[in-house]
């Protein structure tokens, strides 16, 4: 485990039960500022619901979450304020399909943080530029692909100029020849140094992109270590037997 002063999210005997369904026994995880930390599993091993604990989206049965030092499982904590500062991009896009790509960046950052119409715009046509969108500002979700609507997604999430990034299966409804550009933006953000937390099924991504790779199995982590380590020589049977099937 890292020191407690270099990381930026730290979870700690983490357990979630959801009725008697006790999908996480007992998570210690660390994330450091800089690092691209990707978590992978078979389906139903707690790996979206793990990545949700960071953001207290899904509030651990037992345990801690500190963000940068604070405990945010505290229930003093300023959760809305919290969240500010992690962006999370989810499977589905949300985007609200009434308002253009533009309009769903800006709307955040007028209403959550308050800046004026013009900042706001600048902002959210930086970010749409960032995910090489900015020709699409007007556009509404609607006539836009799958892999536009979840980069539009990542630039809203972006705008907020978050200190770290949470990726829950971004991919994962998208049609295959979609994936590479939603990939490429991440690959890119990684560049950057973004702090990132990934869930996915992107084996490829995972062994070139990750800094640290979590195998995460009946709500336990199995092993955890370098991507490329991992992928050579997996210590454990379990991890063995997870990339027999799907390498």
């Amino acid at each position: 485990m890292q020191s407690p002063d270099s990381s930026i999210i730290r979870l700690e005997g983490v357990h979630k039960w959801f009725g008697n369904n006790h999908v996480l026994r007992g998570i210690d995880l660390a994330l450091n500022l800089g690092e691209v930390q990707v978590i992978v599993g078979p389906s139903g091993s707690g790996k979206s619901t793990l990545l949700r604990c960071v953001n207290l989206l899904e509030t651990p049965t037992l345990g801690r979450v500190t963000f940068e030092g604070r405990d945010i499982t505290d229930i003093r904590t300023d959760l809305n304020e919290v969240r500010t500062h992690i962006g999370i991009v989810f499977q589905a896009f949300n985007l609200f399909p009434h308002r253009t790509a533009l309009q769903n960046l800006t709307l955040p950052l007028e209403k959550v943080l308050k800046l004026g119409s013009d900042e706001a715009r600048e902002r959210a046509l930086e970010q749409l530029s960032r995910v090489k969108l900015e020709q699409k500002a007007d556009a509404y979700p609607g006539q836009l692909s799958g892999g536009q609507q979840q980069r539009v997604a990542i630039a809203r999430a972006l705008a907020m100029q978050p200190r770290l990034m949470l990726f829950d299966e971004v991919t994962s409804a998208l049609d295959p020849e979609l994936v590479g550009e939603v990939l490429q933006v991440m690959k890119d953000l990684a560049t950057e140094g973004m702090t990132m937390m990934v869930v996915t099924h992107e084996m490829g991504f995972a062994r070139e992109v990750g800094t640290r790779m979590v195998f995460v199995d009946g709500g336990v982590i199995v092993e955890e270590g370098d991507p490329r380590e991992m992928f050579a020589s997996p210590r454990s049977e379990r991890l063995k037997q997870f990339f027999s099937q799907i390498l």
